[in-house]
């Protein structure tokens, strides 16, 4: 009795092509990916940029100061947090020189308006696991030789939790982290929108 040999199929050309065009690292499956990306932003044209990286500064001024921050509200020491990470911002950027006041064009300042506390979770009735905290800024940017407004949002604001520590020594800290990670957020968005409102 003799054994059922196997069947053995040969794929036709056509599909021996549709298999290359549809494998990963097939010079058509690249052509067509980068035909799609070509499509998707052609509607964006010369003028596509990276976020914060495009437009013009308010006034077209060529340079900025940083002053410091008011601090508006009962923590200590929160002023120099999100001074240090809007000029970390525009340090780190380079579209604007930042100088001193007497030599920039525009200066931006403003103030520490609020900071509300608030329970995100409780770990039982009556304590609290974590906590959210949420800082809002007051800030404009002012042309230095005629003082006036070239940008301003006095409601600009952004959250964070933190955990509720055993002790309060650690709870400070997590706290504190928790204020600049919103500082470096609120930098972020400060910077994107000067540049790209203009």
């Amino acid at each position: 009795m003799g054994t059922q040999k196997d069947l053995f199929f040969a794929p036709s050309p056509s599909l021996r092509i549709f298999a290359s065009f549809c494998s990963p690292n097939s010079f058509w499956h690249r052509v067509a990916l980068t035909a799609c990306i070509l499509a998707l932003l052609a509607p964006f044209g010369c003028g596509y940029h990276l976020a914060g990286t495009g437009g013009q500064a308010p006034g077209n001024v060529q340079s900025i100061a940083v002053n410091v921050l008011h601090n508006q509200t009962a923590e200590i020491g929160i002023e120099t947090v999100f001074t240090n990470a809007i000029l970390n911002e525009f340090i780190r950027w380079k579209r604007l020189p930042v100088k001193p006041r007497n030599e920039a064009e525009a200066v931006l300042g403003g103030s520490v308006a609020r900071i509300r506390t608030q329970t995100a979770s409780h770990l039982t009735r009556t304590r609290t696991l974590e906590t959210r905290v949420t800082v809002t800024l007051s800030l404009a940017l002012t042309r230095v030789d005629t003082d006036e407004v070239l940008w301003e949002n006095k409601k600009l604001s952004y959250f964070d939790e933190y955990v509720e520590a055993e002790n309060a020594l650690n709870t400070n800290t997590l706290r504190r982290e928790a204020f600049r990670r919103i500082a470096e957020i609120l930098a972020e968005r400060i910077h994107k929108d000067l540049f790209e409102e203009f």
